[in-house]
């Protein structure tokens, strides 16, 4: 699903999510995953604001996947990623809690309650995503979803504001793996209550039921870490073969909850064919790392960097963060040589090296990147992994960080 940038579905610029930080976003997503091919419903030309729940498994970085279907969306967002280096990296609507008060000495007269901001910001027309979890953890199911989301859906209705509420699930293959595949699944518009009487707990207890389901049905939600184990793996194999990941995971899913017969794939829920047991040959990937050559160090410090994560879904972020810092050293080396080649009369061979290096690194990422070779990440029921020192074999673990608070307290 490609929807046009034009003017029927981009919000007004002041309330849009900015350039810098839609290129910024844009590059950390491709740099670590490549392209992320949007699937589900099209939601059709924008006609008024809307909001995005999202469910919320890879961190950080979640927030840049989505972006990949709502670009000028903004989000609501940890106070902890708006601080200090990573605000060039990350902006959003910050929400912040009681522990952040005391840990940066903030006025608490001058904090704007995050349900306050972000009706704020869908009065003004802008998008906004938020990730009704909360917390970011790799699990075979999502976790308990606060309330934020249908306070906001409340307020907006007392106000007389109508919004759009579209669910968004995001799915990996594995995260924790350079160029494996990521797809957000867009999900239908949420068909919610559009009345303002009667009490207002009960109106959110209902319109939460509601959000609730429907992030659910567009999301993993499996009913044990097996069967996850057993989604995964045929959905992985499946999308090797040209399907969409999301939708195969999806269907594998809703087979394994039905649990009546074989999945749409052939096989029955609780097994696999030969042809999805397979590990797919490890060469052609390694092969491609091999002709990423002229970015091995930005590679070597994002592995070092992503050692020192504390869960599998974060990894990933941890990575990215290492290799941004290192693209902007590395990215000085290598200009600095350029001109040095340049000026003392190696000019020839200067360009000669860089475009072999060019060449070098396209044919890389090709191969890392290509579906028939996305590699499996490892099961939920591996005790035997350490995830957060996997290097390229995979990790695995039921892990939980936090990266966007609730905005029930």
């Amino acid at each position: 699903m490609n929807r046009p940038h034009t003017a029927s579905t981009r919000p007004d610029p002041a309330v849009s999510l900015g350039p810098w930080y839609r290129g910024v976003q844009t590059a950390l997503r491709r740099a670590y995953f490549g392209r992320v091919r949007v699937a589900g419903t099209q939601p059709g030309p924008r006609r008024r604001p809307r909001l995005i729940v999202a469910s919320h498994r890879n961190g950080a970085l979640d927030g840049a996947i989505v972006l990949a279907a709502f670009p000028y969306a903004q989000h609501l967002v940890s106070l902890q990623l708006l601080r200090g280096p990573l605000r060039v990296l990350f902006t959003g609507i910050p929400v912040v809690r009681a522990k952040d008060v005391e840990r940066y000495g903030m006025d608490r007269s001058q904090i704007t309650d995050p349900v306050t901001a972000a009706v704020t910001h869908l009065r003004d027309g802008g998008d906004l995503v938020i990730f009704p979890e909360g917390t970011s953890e790799w699990r075979h199911a999502p976790g308990a979803h606060q309330r934020g989301a249908a306070k906001i859906w409340v307020r907006l209705q007392e106000e007389g504001i109508d919004v759009d509420v579209i669910p968004v699930g995001l799915f990996y293959a594995a995260p924790e793996r350079y160029g494996s595949t990521v797809q957000p699944w867009v999900g239908p518009a949420i068909d919610l209550p559009r009345n303002a009487a009667g009490p207002r707990l009960e109106r959110e207890k209902e319109a939460h039921r509601i959000l609730t389901q429907a992030l659910d049905a567009v999301s993993v939600d499996c009913s044990s870490p097996v069967v996850f184990d057993g989604v995964q793996r045929r959905a992985a194999a499946r999308s090797r073969a040209g399907e969409s990941f999301a939708a195969a995971f999806l269907e594998e899913q809703a087979a394994a909850r039905a649990a009546t017969g074989p999945s749409p794939s052939g096989p029955a829920v609780a097994g696999c064919t030969a042809a999805e047991a397979a590990v797919p040959s490890p060469w052609p990937r390694r092969l491609g790392l091999l002709l990423h050559w002229p970015v091995w160090p930005v590679l070597g410090v994002a592995q070092a960097v992503g050692r020192k994560a504390d869960a599998r879904n974060t990894v990933s972020f941890f990575r990215v963060l290492g290799g941004a810092g290192a693209t902007v050293a590395w990215g000085a080396v290598l200009l600095g040589a350029g001109v040095a080649g340049i000026a003392t009369g190696h000019g020839g061979a200067t360009v000669v090296t860089a475009a072999a290096g060019a060449v070098s690194l396209m044919a890389g990422r090709m191969l890392v990147t290509a579906r028939r070779w996305q590699p499996d990440t490892a099961p939920l029921t591996d005790p035997a992994v350490d995830p957060g020192l996997a290097t390229e074999p995979d990790g695995a673990a039921t892990v939980q960080t936090s990266t966007t608070p609730p905005v029930d307290d």
